[in-house]
């Protein structure tokens, strides 16, 4: 749980890059809600 955490700047930082690219499915849930829908990325690092 404290890798995650740490690990939370981050993936908001990667969630901003694309964030407009998301779109909103309704139900007053937002773009960003984990369960707005399945996402699969391959992202190198």
């Amino acid at each position: 749980m404290d890798n995650l955490a740490a690990a939370r700047p981050q993936m908001i930082g990667l969630l901003d890059t694309m964030r407009d690219m998301l779109e909103d499915l309704g139900g007053d849930l937002g773009v960003t809600d984990p369960v707005s829908g399945t996402v699969v990325a391959d992202i190198g690092t």
